[in-house]
């Protein structure tokens, strides 16, 4: 992250006070981040995010999560909404990404690829483990009943060059921007230019069509 990137604000939302308190704890002095504080309701983590700073929703929960990600949606539609799961089911996180959330990590994650993570769908990224996200993104693919609202198959405007598509393909595995650079020996900031300009090229808005999009025409896992 460059250094003169403001912390992503990570408000903590669960039901219960010691999940709560467990996070915060967990999470109070890793790299990126500042805990915002701690919710039990969609209202309540709304008025602890400061705005024009990135955010992120951390849900520990055994609530209807679909129903959790469209109330946190509707309140704060600019947050990053992070769902930790106790198990990797592609249906279930199809639903939860259909409704709002921006990744899903599992509990059994360590306590750095959850910071990470919170920092990621701060910034807009959608955060999967790979062999998940390749089969998720093709879940989508399948068709436009299944693909999230505003998702739809454009054309392409403009040629691709060689390393953008090398980013697309990427990020049609799950990998966040700070991956993509890794794994292509790029700066982040190198990464998020080729991506705006892959969304123009695309005719895009977001990352999750940029992805659905590379599934669709070859770039990515295929929509089987």
């Amino acid at each position: 992250m460059p250094a003169h990137s403001p912390p992503t604000q990570v408000v903590i939302y669960a039901t219960t006070r010691l999940r709560r308190e467990a996070w915060r704890t967990l999470l109070s002095g890793q790299p990126g981040i500042t805990v915002a504080g701690e919710a039990a309701d969609a209202a309540r983590v709304g008025a602890l995010l400061r705005p024009g700073s990135p955010g992120s929703v951390l849900i520990d929960d055994a609530g209807p999560l679909p129903e959790i990600a469209r109330q946190l949606k509707a309140a704060l539609p600019e947050a990053g909404l992070l769902f930790l799961v106790p198990v990797y089911d592609v249906a279930g996180i199809v639903e939860l990404l259909r409704a709002g959330a921006s990744g899903c990590l599992s509990l059994e994650d360590s306590i750095a690829d959850v910071a990470r993570a919170a920092v990621a769908v701060g910034r807009g990224e959608i955060v999967l483990p790979p062999p998940v996200a390749t089969r998720t993104l093709a879940a989508l693919a399948r068709g436009d009943s299944t693909a999230p609202a505003g998702v739809s198959g454009t054309g392409l405007v403009e040629p691709l060059s060689e390393r953008e598509t090398d980013v697309l393909r990427l990020l049609a595995q799950g990998l966040t921007n700070k991956d993509i650079a890794q794994t292509l020996m790029l700066s982040v900031r190198t990464v998020e230019a080729h991506l705006r300009s892959v969304y123009g090229k695309l005719a895009v808005r977001s990352r999750t069509e940029a992805a659905l999009w590379a599934v669709r025409h070859g770039y990515g896992p295929r929509a089987e």
